[in-house]
């Protein structure tokens, strides 16, 4: 095998890894729910020991350094990022871990919309069919449940996916030219400051945590945040960024495997249906990026 072909191959491989550690989040959450950790103080922790393990990685602190104008933009998108995590969250809680994330995976179809409605960059025939096969898929998803789903936790899982099309809206902008390691590091520290504020109007944090509650949040940190930061950054060292988005869909499949492994979660044929139709929408999106 060519050098160049192994560097492609080692590249998507990362990637996949990337998505399945990405997938733990919702499984971790369950955890720490079970152990007694609120939401509030499970993400103040979660982005709080990420924030200090990326400075960690970074071995010369003037390599973080950023205009303020971009500092300004990545503090607004830790608040978005505690936004569509605090959504997950709540969501994942309610409903199965599995079709959380498939809510989740409305996002490109948002960003579809929002670039059309704010840029005026009408979709192609491409877009349009994504954007049909993921209301399908979500619509196949939620419509056939094996058990009678939350109303709450679905609706809180498709407000999850707006926050985070907002969130890559703006990321698209503002990382540009910016290592993705910094800009997850300041988007971690930020995020970790909007829950210091927001603490006291929500009931506040509590680390006086058991020892196995403590190992769910660390979970969220190393495995559901840092772990597939960095996994990303190398894979993309390796191949294009539409090959890391495909190979990154893995994530909903990984998370329906894991909640039926350690959850006991079931879901139907329809479920199931949906869930490839909403993988395939992403896949249509990312094909049909050229920019």
């Amino acid at each position: 095998m060519r050098a160049e072909a192994r560097a492609r191959t080692g590249g998507i491989l990362l990637v996949v890894l990337a998505g399945c550690s990405f997938a733990s989040i919702g499984i971790f959450n369950r955890f720490a729910a079970a152990r007694g950790v609120d939401v509030p103080t499970a993400l103040a922790l979660r982005f709080a020991l990420a924030a200090l393990l990326l400075w960690a990685l970074v071995p010369r602190r003037h390599g973080v350094r950023l205009p303020r104008a971009r500092l300004g933009g990545l503090a607004l998108m830790g608040a978005l990022f505690v936004l569509e995590a605090g959504l997950f969250f709540v969501s994942s809680r309610r409903i199965p871990v599995a079709l959380t994330v498939l809510l989740l995976y409305l996002y490109p179809a948002h960003v579809l919309v929002l670039a059309w409605l704010l840029r005026g960059e009408r979709p192609g025939r491409g877009g349009l069919l994504a954007l049909v096969l993921a209301l399908g898929g979500i619509a196949l998803a939620i419509g056939f449940p094996a058990t009678r789903l939350d109303p709450l936790g679905v609706a809180l899982g498709l407000a999850s996916s707006v926050g985070y099309a907002f969130y890559m809206f703006l990321g698209a902008r503002l990382q540009r030219g910016v290592p993705a390691l910094v800009s997850t590091l300041w988007i971690s520290t930020f995020a970790t400051l909007v829950f210091l504020a927001l603490a006291p109007f929500l009931g506040g944090i509590h680390p006086a945590l058991g020892a196995g509650a403590w190992a769910s949040v660390a979970g969220l940190a190393v495995l559901g945040t840092v772990v597939p930061t960095v996994l990303v950054m190398e894979g993309l060292s390796r191949i294009s960024a539409t090959q890391a988005s495909i190979a990154c869909t893995v994530e909903p499949v990984a998370a329906a495997l894991l909640g039926a492994l350690l959850l006991g979660e079931h879901l139907r044929a329809p479920q199931l249906a949906g869930g490839a139709l909403v993988i395939a929408a992403v896949l249509v999106l990312s094909l049909g990026d050229r920019s």
